[in-house]
């Protein structure tokens, strides 16, 4: 019987707190795109507001880069296992969201992407942003998947679904 018992405790490992308080971090940084969220959704006072209160400390590119470093921090410390997919994540979703925001010094990548009709929908674009960061989050404790299926699922697939909703969903929204 305690055989029993001691196998079923190996079986899964138990989240030290430290992982759990870090994985809590990383889930409460998507709090910190709230701003640029209501911004892109023509109120741009909260954005305003934090500008007003800290400067330049509170602009988009700063809020997006402290939700990468608490997010990288929930990795380094939580519970995922393998980084691949977690930098292949953060770097696609860093060009979406370089395409759905506008970043100071990712202006010409805004602008390139705004020249291409299916790709200028900001919102799409903020959306697989979002999608690719909570993907390689889950593909982050997968040990299954290797790194060619990384970039498939973190890049192609994001990139098919977000030309075939700039191409599709205009027309069936009325936005065309």
């Amino acid at each position: 019987m305690s055989d029993i018992t001691q196998a079923n405790s190996t079986d899964k490992p138990r989240s030290s707190v430290r992982q759990k308080i870090f994985n809590l971090i990383g889930w409460l940084s998507f709090l910190l795109l709230v701003p640029p969220v209501l911004s892109m959704a023509g109120l741009p006072q909260l954005q305003e507001m934090i500008v007003a209160g800290i400067g330049n400390w509170g602009s988009i590119l700063a809020l997006i880069l402290y939700f990468y470093g608490l997010l990288f921090l929930r990795v380094f410390f939580g519970s995922d296992q393998r980084y691949t997919p977690v930098l292949i994540g953060y770097i696609f979703s860093f060009l979406l969201f370089s395409i759905s925001l506008d970043i100071a010094f990712m202006r010409w990548l805004y602008d390139l992407a705004h020249s291409v009709s299916f790709l200028s929908y900001n919102v799409m674009s903020f959306i697989a942003a979002v999608f690719v960061i909570l993907l390689a989050n889950a593909l982050s404790g997968s040990k299954r998947v290797k790194p060619l299926g990384d970039l498939l699922l973190l890049v192609l697939l994001p990139s098919g679904a977000l030309v075939a909703a700039g191409i599709f969903l205009p027309g069936l929204l009325g936005l065309a």
